[in-house]
Formats: C-alpha cells, sequence, structure tokens
C-alpha cells in the first residue's frame, strides 16, 4: 500500500524531473524555440495609426431646425442667468404700520414697556404715541420716566 509521503514524493520527482527535461532542451536547442513576446493576446494595444470611417448620413432638414431652435433656448437661457432682470416684489400694506422713522431705541422702549406687564400691542401704540409727542427722547431711561409719568 502506498502511503501519502510517497505520493508525495513521486509528484515532487515529476515536477523535478519536467523541470530539468525543460531546461536542459531550453539550453541545447536554440534555433527552433521563439523568443516570448512583450504583448499579450488580450487587452494589448498597439500604437498604430487610428483609421476613421467616414458614414454618410441623408440631410435631414426637420433635425436642423430642431437643433437650431434647441440652441436659441439654450442661448436665451445663458443670456438671462448672466443679465438677470431685477425682481419686482408687491409690499403688502399694513393697517396702522409703523414709519420708518422710529428712533434706533424704538424697539427697546417696547421691551422695557411689555416686561412690565403691558401686552405687545397696546405697548407698541403706547411707544409711538409717546415718541410722537416727545421726540426729544434718546435713551431708554428718558423714555420710562416719562412714560412714568403720563401713566400716573
Amino acid at each position: 500500500m502506498v502511503t501519502d509521503s510517497q505520493v508525495a514524493h513521486y509528484i515532487a520527482m515529476f515536477i523535478v524531473f519536467v523541470m530539468a527535461t525543460s531546461f536542459s532542451i531550453g539550453c541545447y536547442k536554440k534555433e527552433g524555440i521563439k523568443p516570448l513576446s512583450d504583448k499579450f493576446e488580450l487587452g494589448y494595444i498597439e500604437d498604430s495609426p487610428i483609421q476613421y470611417v467616414t458614414v454618410q448620413e441623408p440631410y435631414d432638414e426637420l433635425k436642423e431646425l430642431e437643433r437650431a431652435v434647441k440652441l436659441a433656448k439654450l442661448k436665451k437661457q445663458l443670456q438671462e442667468l448672466n443679465n438677470p432682470k431685477p425682481i419686482k416684489t408687491k409690499r403688502k400694506v399694513v393697517k396702522n404700520e409703523v414709519k420708518k422713522t422710529q428712533p434706533d431705541i424704538f424697539d427697546d422702549c417696547i421691551s422695557a414697556i411689555v416686561s412690565l406687564g403691558t401686552p405687545v400691542r397696546k405697548a407698541k401704540v403706547d411707544v409711538q404715541n409717546l415718541f410722537d409727542q416727545n421726540p426729544n427722547i434718546k435713551t431708554v431711561q428718558q423714555f420710562i420716566t416719562e412714560y412714568g409719568k403720563r401713566c400716573a
């Protein structure tokens, strides 16, 4: 019976025999053996001149006109992107709109009165009335003093 080690020994001897035979044939017989090429059959790209094939299509006027229309639309869109038109927006007019000529401390005065317990709408009206009556108020402290005199 043949053991595993004997089978491995026979396989190794066969490989050594094949390699020795190939080496001896390669060394002594140089005429009939062609040298290996650096080109692979699959995936190799040769640097040969490119050959172009000219294909003649019949002229289609409809396709040409469609192409011209698309081109004109794209040029118009490009021009609109490069030179945008100003967007006109309509401003809603609200009743009792607060004038833009309010002093810088107007919002601070409103928040001071709201913190004292006055509702926001009433506070806006009271602040506007007080600034209309006394336009020379410059600080929040002056405003609170005048507001306290008016409410007392």
